[in-house]
């Protein structure tokens, strides 16, 4: 039986990330994603810009999307009454956040008007209700996977909305996010596996660093049910191409 604290064990084995879930090892849903799908344009920007230059970009790209997923965080799971008290709790809780962590001045810069960009656009206004923040999911289909999604809510009509919070350094066309939807599919289906509640929805929220508009890609249950279908295709072949001994 998978616990809360098992739930939180991960190992990194050849590379590759995976969740301890009880007497098994599932690989993680951006590991499966970054194995088994095309990266070929990331490896010619990289090849283009230089190793070095590549690595330092995709530091600062990591570290300011991981302060604004930490506030983002602090913000909707904040038990303060009124909206601007959990702002401003955030805005507390993220500078030792940062310093803890040893991110520069200017990562936690950019990564708090990644924040805002939701806030300010009143994206927030769509949760009426956090049902849970950071939650483990797994599924032994196919083989099995895991993950931790952002947040999953309830909206205005009581609906099921499984959320993922993505950071860019410019606004993204729709058709380069297959892997975000295939994501949130993951996830979707693996909710439903354990909880037994179908989520009705998924949503992208992408902060930008080149203007103030996030974009927000809705995903209907038919869109969920397409992607997760192409997904489990991916977990399945990850299986057979990556067998993982579970003595390891």
């Amino acid at each position: 039986m998978a616990t809360a604290e098992s739930l939180a064990i991960t190992k990194t084995i050849n590379g590759k990330r995976y969740y301890c879930i009880g007497e098994n090892k599932y690989p993680s849903v951006t590991t499966i994603l970054g194995a088994m799908t095309d990266k070929s344009g990331i490896d010619k920007w990289r090849k283009r810009v230089g190793e070095e230059k590549a690595d330092a970009i995709s530091k600062f790209s990591a570290n300011r999307g991981t302060v604004m997923h930490q506030l983002n965080e602090y913000f909707l799971g904040s038990e303060k009454e009124t909206q601007r008290d959990r702002l401003i709790e955030a805005q507390q809780l993220i500078v030792p956040f940062c310093e803890e962590n040893g991110f520069t001045e200017e990562e936690m810069t950019v990564g708090r008007k990644l924040f805002f960009n939701f806030y300010n656009s009143k994206c927030f206004d769509r949760i009426a209700n956090v049902v849970s923040i950071e939650d483990t999911l797994f599924s032994p289909v196919m083989g099995g996977y895991a993950g931790r999604v952002d947040i999953i809510y309830e909206n205005e009509k009581g609906s099921l909305v499984i959320l993922d919070f993505k950071s860019s350094k410019k606004p993204k066309k729709e058709d380069w996010i297959e892997n975000y939807k295939m994501q949130i599919a993951a996830y979707s289906l693996a909710y439903w596996e354990m909880n037994g509640r179908k989520p009705q929805s998924g949503e992208i929220w992408i902060s930008n660093e080149e203007d103030g508009f996030p974009q927000i890609f809705e995903m209907s249950f038919d869109d969920i049910s397409k992607y997760g279908k192409m997904f489990l295709k991916l977990v399945k072949e990850f299986h057979n191409k990556y067998p993982l001994d579970l003595n390891i």
